[in-house]
C-alpha cells in the first residue's frame, strides 16, 4: 500500500461519554468470546430485547415470511409496517444484519427497523440469511440476493414503491439487474474489505493496526471472523466491495462509522469512492466510537446514530 498520511488517526482519541462504559463493556464482551463451539458463541451474544428511548416501541406491526432461495433452501422474512398505513405506494428499507456473518438475527437490527418503520412511514424488511462458518461466503450475499429479488416482484402485495428502494446490495443488483433502480443505500458500519487487500488499494487503511485493542469488536475479532466467512480471502468486489474497479451507476449513499472501529478507514475508504465515482455520499463519523456503539442505551451518540438514519432517509424518499 502507498505511504498515505494518517488523516483519520485522531478519529480513535476515546469519546468521552463512552469513556466510563469501557471497563464494563471489556467485561462483558470477554465473556462473550469465551466459547468452545459456534452454537455457544451465538448463545453468549443474546440478550434481552432493549432498546433506546428514541425507537418507537409502537405504531407498527411484524409479520414473517418464508420463501425460497435460489438453491431451495428457507429464508425467513421479518416485514415491518406502519400500523396507519393505507396506501401502497411506501418506501422500502430492505436490510441486512450485522454479527460477522457469524451470529446476529432479525432482533440485531430490530431498533434501526422500528425507528425507519415508524418515523419514515416505510415497509422495512430484513433478512435471516444462513450464517457461516456452516455457509461461507457467498451464501449470506446470495439469500440476500434472492430475498430481494423476491421482494421486489411482490412489490405490489407488500405495499411499496419500486421507485422509493434503499438497499445495501447496490454492486451485485447493478451488474446483475440494471432494470432495478435503488434509490440509496444504507451502509451502518460497513465492511468493505478484506484486510488482505488493503495493500493493493491507495487508500488510508490502518485502523486495524490504531483500533487493535478497541472495545466491543476489535482487530482480532474481526479478523476472526473474515476466517469463518471467507477463509481463502477471495479478491472478490461482492465480498470485498472496495476492490471493485467502477463505482459508476450505484444509488447515493448514507454511510455511517465509528472512529474507534477497526473498521472505520474502510468505511470511510468507501465513501472516498462513490464520492470520486459522482455518486451523492453522506458520511456521518462518530468519534472515538467502537464497533457497535449505538448499543449504548440513551446516550447522545445513540440517538445521533438513529437519527441520522432516520433523517436521511425521509430527505431521499421525500417528494
Amino acid at each position: 500500500m502507498p505511504t498515505q498520511a494518517l488523516h483519520n488517526s485522531h478519529l480513535s482519541e476515546i469519546n468521552q461519554e463512552f469513556a466510563p462504559l469501557v471497563p464494563a463493556v471489556n467485561e462483558a464482551f470477554a465473556k462473550i468470546w469465551t466459547f468452545e463451539s459456534i452454537d455457544e458463541f451465538r448463545g453468549n451474544w443474546k440478550r434481552p430485547a432493549t432498546y433506546p428511548s428514541c425507537v418507537p416501541d409502537q405504531g407498527f406491526s411484524i409479520d414473517h415470511k418464508v420463501i425460497q432461495a435460489a438453491d431451495g433452501a428457507d429464508i425467513e422474512l421479518r416485514v415491518y409496517k406502519p400500523t396507519d398505513a393505507e396506501d401502497y405506494d411506501l418506501p422500502l428499507f430492505f436490510i441486512l444484519h450485522g454479527g460477522g456473518w457469524v451470529v446476529g438475527s432479525h432482533d440485531s437490527e430490530n431498533s434501526v427497523c422500528r425507528s425507519v418503520c415508524v418515523k419514515c412511514r416505510a415497509i422495512v424488511i430484513s433478512v435471516d440469511y444462513r450464517r457461516a462458518p456452516e455457509y461461507k461466503f457467498p451464501y449470506a450475499l446470495n439469500d440476500a440476493y434472492d430475498a430481494f429479488r423476491w421482494v421486489y416482484r411482490n412489490s405490489s402485495t407488500l405495499g411499496f414503491s419500486k421507485d422509493k428502494i434503499a438497499a445495501a446490495l447496490t454492486l451485485k443488483l447493478r451488474d446483475s439487474d440494471a432494470h432495478i433502480k435503488l434509490a440509496g443505500q444504507v451502509l451502518n458500519i460497513p465492511v468493505t474489505c478484506h484486510p488482505r487487500h488493503f495493500s493493493q488499494l491507495d487508500y488510508e487503511l490502518n485502523s486495524y493496526e490504531q483500533n487493535a485493542e478497541s472495545p466491543t469488536t476489535n482487530a482480532t475479532h474481526m479478523r476472526w471472523f473474515w476466517d469463518q466467512y471467507d477463509p481463502n480471502a477471495e479478491k472478490n468486489q461482492l465480498s470485498s466491495p472496495l476492490l471493485a474497479t467502477s463505482f459508476q451507476g450505484l444509488p447515493k449513499a448514507l454511510i455511517q462509522v465509528g472512529g474507534l472501529d477497526p473498521l472505520r478507514d474502510e468505511g470511510i475508504a468507501y465513501a472516498q469512492a462513490l464520492e470520486q465515482a459522482g455518486v451523492p455520499t453522506t458520511l456521518k463519523i462518530y468519534p472515538g466510537l467502537p464497533h457497535g456503539f449505538m448499543l449504548a442505551m440513551d446516550k447522545d451518540f445513540t440517538k445521533s446514530y438513529y437519527g441520522e438514519v432516520v433523517d436521511w432517509m425521509n430527505e431521499l424518499f421525500s417528494p
